[in-house]
């Protein structure tokens, strides 16, 4: 769910959207694609604004520089208080620079006024919507929920969902914590290899690296051939030792899983594990088993 906001500015001595009106003091953007934010990067017609003193879920402008008859903003529900102070914020900021403009929220007209009077309704709705999706992982409605967050999709599981139904404030930390990391989350590319699509992931001694505990194929991604929701036949890791260009090999999914250090393991979140950086030696001593 989503709350959809759109700007529009009058039709007479219209002007430009800037980008720092957007951003105002605090936000940063980039560019959301392929599973993860590139920061700094711009989309074709959107962008994806954050807070990095607290990064949450992010919220999206469908903005060009050029721009001038209307600017779209979309956050994702729940949400974290901070970050829907941040968007209130802009709309305010963006609406006011364009003199006499108009909003139009969830497809209806209203005031500027209006909108910023319902803030306190929607951090109400807010809170309901994160229980409502913590009640539906307990339930056993799902698994695991996965959301779509500033840095990376984040996944909500049995003990987070816990947490959040009787602590909701924790979900802002929750995000925060995790995608203030200095680390790589991995997203698998897709390959044709021998008459079988493989989903394949990489391994290297750059940096620490975030992987599902069972990989699935991203929404949205889908066969070009069918057009329905893209399957694989099986799913491994290329290992590369960055420092040197080498690739090593490839391991199936479940040997690289078994072959970790476990030292080096750890829950990052309900359906994924933080990897803290390997040694080249490291990598090379689970290569040898290919």
């Amino acid at each position: 769910m989503s709350l959809e906001v759109v700007i529009k500015q009058k039709l007479f001595g219209r002007k430009p959207m800037p980008l720092e009106v957007i951003l105002g003091e605090d936000l940063y953007y980039g560019n959301y694609e392929n599973d993860h934010l590139s920061v700094g990067e711009m989309g074709e017609e959107e962008i994806l604004v954050y807070n990095p003193n607290r990064i949450g879920r992010g919220f999206s402008i469908v903005w060009t520089p050029e721009e001038k008859k209307a600017v779209t903003l979309r956050l994702l529900q729940p949400t974290t208080t901070r970050e829907l102070q941040d968007f209130y914020a802009a709309v305010e900021r963006m609406a006011k620079h364009w003199e006499g403009s108009s909003l139009e929220v969830e497809g209806q007209k209203q005031s500027l006024e209006v909108f910023l009077d319902s803030y306190q309704e929607m951090m109400e709705f807010n809170l309901k919507a994160l229980k409502d999706f913590a009640g539906q992982v307990l339930d056993g409605t799902y698994n695991t929920l996965s959301l779509y967050a500033a840095k990376w999709p984040m996944s909500m599981g049995q003990e987070e969902a816990t947490l959040f139904l009787h602590n909701p404030h924790l979900f802002e930390e929750w995000l925060h914590e995790k995608q203030s990391l200095d680390a790589c989350y991995e997203s698998p590319q897709f390959f044709n290899l021998d008459n079988q699509l493989v989903g394949m992931f990489f391994l290297s001694d750059w940096t620490s690296l975030i992987y599902p505990d069972v990989p699935t194929v991203p929404p949205g991604v889908l066969d070009p051939r069918t057009g329905k929701r893209l399957q694989c036949d099986k799913w491994q890791v290329t290992m590369i030792i960055g420092s040197e260009s080498e690739v090593l090999g490839q391991l199936e999914y479940s040997d690289f899983l078994r072959l970790l250090p476990a030292e080096k393991k750890s829950k990052y979140d309900g359906g994924h594990f933080l990897l803290a950086q390997l040694t080249a030696e490291e990598i090379r001593a689970m290569a040898s088993h290919i």
